[in-house]
């Protein structure tokens, strides 16, 4: 997939990773792009054989979950080998539905992973624990997880939208440790279902009060602080409101500095019906409950 000039690559590791990356593969502007997708398996040298192959890549984006940590360390040296900048998006298990050797493999994962990657996205199967039959809802939790992955692509992608990999990645991290991000996301029809049948409607004022409020109520990560270091907002709406200047910037980054001590703002457009914001929380280890929990796990067991 080639993207502002640059050339991306999707890794799946286990059923976690796998299963988000279908869903991202569901979108048609992603499939459209062709990219190049690799699911890992446990032949080891097939996998360090078709990551070498990859080489012309700049980018990876690799989706895994965290309890299978020999798999996504050797996944994240190859690509390190190869010169290729990689985005980690983690999937952590639940403190109330795994063993407690999951969540150790979880802390030690990222403690080796920090030697090959500097920027994390964190998704936090605790968020859907505490609910019944919690299994079922691993599929709509997955096409959230998914469809804010395709929105950043999309920032990326949008050169109008000043945002880049380069800068993607040095935002979700830090001079002197990694940067572990949670990610939200909310969006809203701009017209009505007979919009798409009749397109001269005129597209509703968009409400990014309510779009920010709502996206603040699906952090992936639980009980993460309602003020972190530093947010990427990726705003995604029709054409109509970019052209007509009816995007508030101002009033977006005004929301945003209420959670964030540093705020930075994607503007792209797509050709739904749609407004969606989604977010980027970026988070040093010691603000995050749910890190400091896996690590505390890990000293006990010593």
């Amino acid at each position: 997939m080639v993207l502002n000039g640059m050339a991306y690559l999707f890794i799946g590791i286990g059923s976690s990773g796998t299963a988000i990356l279908n869903s991202v593969l569901e979108y048609k502007e992603i499939r459209r792009d062709k990219p190049i997708v690799i699911r890992l398996r446990s032949d080891k040298e097939w996998n360090k054989a078709r990551i070498s192959r990859e080489k012309g890549a700049d980018f990876a984006f690799v989706i895994s979950e965290l309890d299978d940590g020999d798999e996504v360390s050797r996944a994240a040296a190859m690509l390190s080998e190869c010169g290729i900048k990689t985005l980690f998006v983690g999937v952590l298990p639940a403190m109330r539905r795994q063993k407690s050797e999951n969540l150790i493999k979880a802390f030690y994962t990222l403690e080796k992973l920090k030697e090959y990657i500097n920027s994390f996205i964190i998704v936090d199967n605790q968020r859907i624990a505490h609910l019944p039959n919690f299994e079922r809802y691993y599929p709509r939790y997955n096409r959230y997880i998914a469809s804010c992955i395709v929105d950043i692509l999309a920032g990326v992608r949008d050169k109008t939208a000043a945002m880049n990999i380069d800068r993607l990645l040095s935002i979700i991290s830090f001079s002197d440790e990694p940067g572990y991000a949670a990610l939200s996301r909310a969006s809203e029809l701009t017209k009505g279902l007979a919009g798409y049948i009749l397109p001269f409607l005129s597209h509703k004022p968009l409400d990014l009060r309510t779009l920010i409020r709502v996206s603040m109520e699906k952090l992936s990560i639980a009980e993460a602080p309602l003020s972190s270091e530093r947010g990427i907002t990726f705003l995604r709406v029709p054409e109509y409101y970019v052209r007509e200047e009816r995007v508030d910037k101002e009033l977006v980054e005004e929301f945003m500095l209420m959670y964030t001590k540093e705020c930075y703002l994607a503007v792209c457009t797509t050709k739904r019906n749609i407004a969606a914001i989604t977010n980027l929380f970026v988070y040093r280890f010691e603000q995050l409950k749910r890190l400091r929990e896996l690590r505390g796990l890990a000293h006990e067991a010593i």
